[in-house]
Formats: structure tokens, C-alpha cells, sequence
């Protein structure tokens, strides 16, 4: 039976879940099987030190119509990677080819950062993900504001200059979703509707907090480390996230008085340790803080989970508590030894 009776659709569907030799084969079967097949094979794409692939960066460069299957890329090589300029070239004709792209990741060497401003006539109007290793420059920014539809980014930090990127404002008018560093959280986040922020260097001050508080929409996810007492940034996010319904916070607060009931060569306990009164008096200071914001479903501070009495969102008189003194576990107390271990 000729496959040329077949609709299209089916033979489509039916090559989604052929395994990628098997694809290869499919290919070289008939002219009718091989557009199928090629669209399947550089669907998904990943580069790493184990995929041995690199390959297929020249074959995306030199022939379009196939870079235009790509829908999901990612490219992780690392700092240290010994690649020839000729090959980044290479790289960035293939990245203005995929046009089609709805996910994007690319962790290379920082001075790398130039492949990123593909093609004037390059345009990415599908893609929603990107996460890059790169310092937010001119190079980035080029990128950035081709990408309309993007709701999730991730990047590294501001370039080490006195040079600020030009960003223009009506760029990533989609943006929910960020991941990166407090200074550059500063520089992308207000003006655009971002929901969820992950900071994961920097840190999280009052003034950072409330300059991340202009995003557009409500900052619904807040994770982030913090010098900051936790108590005092608590209230200051009550004024200024107050729709909080995520909260993770990891602070290395320096305490004036660090509680002294155990020797500081002698590994705490669940019990010596937490019943000190001066935490006793830290944790109900954290709960009343935590009833300041109404939404707050789960709430993280220095690897102690807090749970709630809260049923619904707008239940009153929530109670919060602090999850190792409901269900003592050492192991877990293991893990936050580090956190806790004051220096005298």
C-alpha cells in the first residue's frame, strides 16, 4: 500500500512517536515521508557535553527550512568550552533561522552574548521560555525585543560596566514569569505584568521589594535571599506585595543576640535548640507577620516550612506555625544546621 493514500495528518501523528533512528530511517524512505519526518526530527533539540551533536548547529545555519521545525532548543555547554568563533557565527545564523521557536536555552561562555543579536529580519513571535546564562547587554536586549509572546525569562545579571542596556519599555509585554538577579529583577520587572519572581542572587532589600512591587500585575510568588531581619521585610512586603500567595525567603540576618543554650562546638537539637525563648519569641513575631498577608498559602523562611489553619483565602484569624515544631524531624534539622550556626 502506498503511503501517498494516507492523509498527511495521520502520517504526521503517527511519526510523533517513532524514536529519533527510527525517524532517520523514515526519512530516506520516499519524498512523500521525508517532509514528515524532518519536521519531527528538529522538533526538540539539545546541545550538552554528553549529546555529542554539535553538528546539527551547521545544519540549522545552512539550511532554514529545516531551522524552522525547531520548536524547542537548548544549547549547555559551560563557561570553559573550547569553541571556535566560527562555530558561535554559525550559531547565531541557525538562532535567526529558527523563527518558530516556543523554547529557548542557551548557557555558553558570557562573551558569547553577541550571537544573540540574530538577524534584523529575525523575529520570534512564539516564544514564550527563555533562560541564558548571559549578562543582560545590548546584545541580549536586541534579542529581547523580538520575543513578544514571552512569559517566562531567565538571565544572569547586568554586564560588569557602567553601560545600561536599552531596554525599550513596550518590550516582553507578556513577561509573568522571572528568574535572575535582584539588580536586574530592578530593571525588567517594573512596567510588565510579572507574577512570579525568582531572585536567585542579590539581595532582597526593602527598597528592591518595592521597586519589584511596580510590576503590572500582582506579585502572586516571591522566592529570594535576604540580609534583611525577616520580620521587618515581612511587613514591608505586607504594604507593597500584599497578594502574596507564595513566599520562600532565605536570610543570613545577623541576630544581636544568637541564642547561647548550646555550645557552639556541641550540633543542635530539635529540642535544646528550638525552645530556646529567644526563638520561641522569633517564631510568634514570623506568624503575626504572616497574617498580614491574606492570600499567603505556603510560606518558606530559612528552610522552615510554615503551614497555616487557613482554609480559604479569605479566612480570618489564619494561625501560622512553623512546620519542625508540629513534626520534629533531626534529619531535617541536619539540613538546616548550616542556617542556624551562628558565628560568635
Amino acid at each position: 500500500m502506498s503511503f501517498q493514500i494516507l492523509p498527511v495528518e495521520l502520517v504526521d501523528h503517527v511519526a510523533h512517536y517513532l524514536p529519533i533512528n527510527d525517524l532517520v530511517v523514515l526519512s530516506t524512505t520516499n519524498s512523500y515521508l521525508y517532509p514528515v519526518a524532518q519536521r519531527w526530527l528538529y522538533r526538540q533539540i539539545t546541545i550538552n557535553y554528553s549529546s555529542n551533536n554539535l553538528a546539527v548547529v551547521f545544519t540549522l545555519a545552512l539550511k532554514p527550512h529545516l531551522a524552522c521545525h525547531v520548536r524547542t532548543f537548548a544549547i549547555r555547554l559551560g563557561s570553559f568550552s573550547a569553541l571556535l568563533s566560527s562555530f558561535y557565527r554559525l550559531l547565531r545564523t541557525a538562532l535567526s533561522n529558527m523563527s518558530e521557536l516556543t523554547s529557548l536555552d542557551i548557557f555558553l561562555d558570557h562573551a558569547a552574548s553577541w550571537i544573540m543579536r540574530t538577524r534584523d529580519d529575525a523575529t520570534y513571535h512564539r516564544l514564550e521560555h527563555f533562560a541564558s546564562s548571559f549578562h543582560l547587554d545590548h546584545h541580549l536586549t536586541h534579542f529581547l525585543q523580538k520575543t513578544n509572546a514571552l512569559l517566562e525569562l531567565e538571565v544572569d545579571s547586568l554586564p560588569p560596566t557602567l553601560v545600561v542596556p536599552n531596554l525599550q519599555p513596550n518590550a516582553l509585554p507578556m513577561l509573568s514569569q522571572f528568574t535572575g538577579s535582584s539588580q536586574v529583577a530592578q530593571y525588567v520587572v517594573p512596567g510588565r505584568p510579572v507574577e512570579s519572581i525568582h531572585l536567585n542572587s542579590g539581595d532582597l532589600t526593602e527598597d528592591v521589594a518595592e521597586s519589584l512591587a511596580k510590576s503590572t500585575a500582582h506579585v502572586l510568588l516571591l522566592a529570594a535571599a535576604t540580609t534583611y531581619h525577616s520580620v521587618a521585610l515581612i511587613g514591608t512586603l505586607t504594604q507593597c506585595m500584599d497578594h502574596l500567595v507564595h513566599l520562600r525567603i532565605v536570610t543570613t540576618f545577623n541576630f544581636a543576640e544568637p541564642p547561647d543554650t548550646v555550645s557552639t562546638h556541641t550540633k543542635p537539637t530539635f529540642y535544646n535548640y528550638f525552645s530556646h525563648p529567644f526563638w520561641q519569641s522569633y517564631f510568634v513575631n514570623i506568624s503575626n507577620a504572616l497574617r498580614s498577608l491574606p492570600d499567603l498559602r505556603t510560606c518558606e523562611i530559612w528552610g522552615i516550612h510554615w503551614v497555616s489553619s487557613k482554609n480559604d483565602i479569605h479566612d480570618e484569624g489564619t494561625v501560622w506555625e512553623s512546620e519542625p515544631f508540629n513534626r520534629p524531624d533531626e534529619n531535617h534539622l541536619d539540613n538546616l544546621y548550616s542556617d542556624f550556626y551562628f558565628a560568635t
